[in-house]
């Protein structure tokens, strides 16, 4: 994602003797067996949705490589969840694409559409490309109106860290300017992007309350990841009436990496898996 401070994962991997077909065969199995949980402890409306991957314009050859791939891997995570459930539960996959703006349009769509060709059980219909650009706006309205987001707040050094007795991130939400303002960074990004797709969510499944989102997260970079729970954590902090069941995932094939983080039943801190 745009405006993040690279991290890098201090673990060193090797590239994997296998091909990436059966190695994605052997995490989809394992990944298939989580899903499956989740879904079978639900007692209320649910909805999956799947952020499917996320590219950054201009193209970047290797981010392109990977997302293509994940909208395969992604596609047969969905073909085991229609099987088995039918039309029990409905999905919406997202793409959240860097730096889209009008001149980036059409670029964005024709790769896309590269992506999606022979993807049985992603629907075109039902996908929805979400521009970080309008996410970062969205995000900043909400800290000028909302107070009791800007409350969950402390500010050190000119930038802004979520408050938590029970897990502190290092990673910071926002910077923050002169006027003591918060300028959203990525965790408060995934935050209105989490927002943006439980109101679609609602709409799916025609509710305003009572329903529990699994959401699927997939991600190339480390820092990545690590932003995607920065931005479960605050959304969920700031929404009791919907529950946020997330599913974090940052994988690499050619490092032979693919780590997990989720909620436990129950609790609000995390918990990783290596798969």
């Amino acid at each position: 994602m745009g405006n993040c401070d690279t991290e890098f994962n201090v673990k060193k991997y090797s590239v994997p003797a296998i091909e990436y077909d059966a190695w994605a065969e052997h995490k989809l199995q394992r990944i298939t067996k989580f899903i499956e949980k989740k879904l079978d402890s639900y007692n209320q409306p649910t909805i999956v949705v799947m952020e499917i991957g996320h590219f950054t314009l201009p193209k970047d050859e290797e981010n392109l490589i990977w997302a293509d791939q994940n909208v395969s891997f992604a596609n047969e995570i969905c073909k085991n969840i229609i099987q088995k459930y039918k039309s029990k539960y409905k999905i919406i996959p997202t793409l959240l694409v860097n730096n889209l703006d009008c001149d980036q349009n059409n670029t964005s769509q024709e790769i896309i559409n590269e992506m999606l060709q022979g993807k049985k059980y992603i629907n075109p219909k039902s996908l929805k490309i979400i521009s970080e650009r309008n996410l970062k706006n969205r995000a900043f309205k909400a800290l000028k109106n909302n107070s009791t987001l800007t409350d969950n707040f402390i500010h050190i050094d000119g930038k802004a860290y979520l408050k938590n007795d029970d897990y502190q991130h290092d990673l910071a939400a926002g910077f923050v300017n002169e006027d003591g303002d918060i300028i959203p960074r990525c965790g408060l990004i995934l935050t209105s992007f989490l927002d943006l797709v439980t109101k679609l969510a609602k709409e799916r499944l025609h509710q305003n309350e009572n329903i529990n989102v699994l959401f699927i997260s997939f991600s190339q970079l480390y820092h990545e990841y690590k932003r995607v729970m920065l931005g479960v954590d605050i959304y969920s902090r700031l929404h009791k009436d919907i529950t946020i069941d997330p599913m974090v995932f940052n994988w690499s094939y050619r490092q032979d990496q693919c780590e997990m983080s989720y909620n436990p039943e129950g609790t609000k801190l995390w918990e990783s898996l290596n798969l």
